[in-house]
């Protein structure tokens, strides 16, 4: 390569021209450059023999120390609180405790080490937030067994039991065992009065939550074991849902009054419509007693006249027909008049046929 004099720049200037000091110094350091490139080829042609012998065992030497450290990725280390789950190809194979272990060198094995003594809080007071422990947030609205409704603030202790089954057997634990813990929380609440809630019963609430809790996730075999359940607070509701609360208490308030109001009507009214309709019953059974006794009586005086009659004939004739002008004429509105007038005699017919109907409207 050739180079112009140090007193000569680039562009055929001297040294108090400005432009010829910025690249002086940029040829010098790709000068250092290539000096250093050029000392490591000659370091390395003398890891090699001269003579072309020997070359392939170099290689091999290199070789097995790539491979050697490549072994040594299988190498790692469970602390005393933890697990691994070893995965060969992305499949579990075995769980590890504690220690320093080994596995099949990466990519064919791989280990997923988790913290299986640590006790992790979910609370239902915050969904984005299963961990936190806050208490600030509002719970869930869940109808007690007296059909109140309260609000419901719960915690679960849990940790992993078995590392394989919690990685592998369920795509989102802790989902699960939100879902879990909610569906059994509403459970139990919902056959529980609020006052057993709200006294003394709350210890015996959790034990039976967590029990619960427990055998669910054993049937998913999620690999986790519920430490504790317990509600931390029962409260009633916000304004807006007591009042619509208040108004479903009223209406079926209401609706058992009309209920107790319908019985009580139908306990005055069925009492004397089953009296009546007996005093009907009555009244037509002494009705139908009284005709048939007239009937009896009527057709023993028949017979009794038939057999005067087959005796005396125009005596029981006569004596008939008395009986029956004696029957008409006691009934009937009569005008005597004498005989033997020359004149027509005047009779006030409407005032008669007026006079003859009071006495029948007043047998009616």
């Amino acid at each position: 390569m050739s180079l112009k004099d140090d007193d000569e720049g680039p562009w055929g200037h001297g040294d108090n021209n400005s432009w010829t000091r910025k690249p002086r110094q940029r040829n010098d350091e790709s000068l250092d450059i290539e000096d250093l490139f050029k000392k490591s080829q000659d370091k390395f042609k003398k890891l090699l023999p001269k003579d072309g012998k020997g070359g392939g065992r170099t290689l091999w030497y290199i070789a097995g120390g790539i491979f050697f450290l490549w072994l040594l990725t299988g190498i790692y280390t469970v602390q005393q609180d933890e697990q691994a789950a070893i995965l060969r190809f992305g499949k579990w194979v075995r769980t590890t405790d504690p220690g320093i272990n080994y596995h099949l060198p990466t990519p064919i094995e791989t280990a997923q080490i988790r913290n299986v003594t640590a006790i992790n809080i979910l609370t239902n007071t915050n969904a984005n937030q299963p961990n936190t422990g806050n208490l600030s947030g509002e719970g869930a609205l869940m109808l007690t067994g007296d059909e109140n409704i309260a609000d419901v603030q719960y915690a679960v202790n849990w940790r992993i039991k078995n590392l394989g089954d919690f990685l592998f057997n369920v795509k989102s634990p802790d989902s699960t065992i939100r879902a879990a813990a909610d569906s059994i929380v509403r459970s139990v609440i919902a056959q529980t009065p609020i006052a057993q809630i709200l006294s003394e019963g709350r210890s015996k609430i959790n034990i039976q939550l967590r029990e619960m809790l427990q055998k669910l996730l054993d049937d998913y075999k999620l690999g986790v074991e519920i430490s504790q359940v317990e509600l931390l607070k029962v409260t009633p509701p916000t304004t807006q849902v007591t009042d619509a609360y208040l108004d479903v208490q009223r209406a079926k308030a209401d609706l058992e009054t009309k209920r107790n109001n319908a019985e009580f009507y139908r306990n005055s009214i069925v009492p004397v419509a089953r009296g009546q309709a007996k005093k009907i019953i009555q009244d037509a059974e002494a009705y139908k007693a009284k005709v048939m006794a007239d009937i009896d009586g009527e057709t023993s005086r028949f017979l009794l006249v038939l057999d005067q009659y087959s005796k005396a004939p125009d005596v029981t004739q006569k004596r008939l027909y008395l009986d029956a002008m004696q029957t008409i004429l006691e009934s009937a509105q009569k005008l005597i008049m004498e005989g033997g007038q020359g004149t027509l005699p005047y009779l006030p017919l409407p005032e008669l046929k007026f006079k003859s109907a009071k006495p029948e409207e007043a047998a009616q």
